[in-house]
């Protein structure tokens, strides 16, 4: 029997369902714990991290355009868990850096995404859980 080809396969959906699944269950179990949701807990982590960071670099980093970020780091202001001020080297832009709010609900949405690594790992098996890994990984550092 001949195999599939990946364009048979539909990779790229497979993937796009996964994610989103993935994703759902991530946000409701970080906004019932930790009270952030997912894209919150990114730019916690990226701070925590990294240190401040510009607005455009978030961007960068988390693949969001500068409408985006403008809209999470406005909101996680809003909430007390980051704080965004002028650049000391450019005036023009801005930069966002962590409370300690932020940083402690970061180190609880910390916890709830590594309990899930190991629920995926476990019912991926290590072997798929290592294939899985590089290739997101290639996918994501890939240009």
């Amino acid at each position: 029997m001949a195999r599939a080809r990946a364009v048979d396969r539909r990779l790229f959906l497979l993937l796009e369902i996964a994610a989103r699944r993935l994703d759902r269950e991530a946000d409701a179990r970080l906004r019932k714990t930790a009270g952030v949701s997912t894209a919150q807990a990114a730019l916690l982590f990226l701070l925590a991290r990294r240190g401040e960071r510009r607005m455009s670099d978030i961007g960068d980093m988390l693949s969001l355009n500068p409408p985006a970020v403008t809209g999470l780091v406005s909101r996680m202001e809003a909430l007390g868990l980051v704080v965004k001020s002028a650049s000391r080297t450019d005036r023009r832009s801005a930069v966002v850096s962590l409370t300690e709010k932020g940083r402690a609900l970061g180190d609880t949405a910390d916890h709830i995404l590594r309990d899930m690594n190991t629920e995926l790992e476990a019912r991926l098996g290590e072997d798929d859980s290592d294939a899985l890994y590089r290739v997101l990984t290639r996918l994501a550092t890939d240009s």
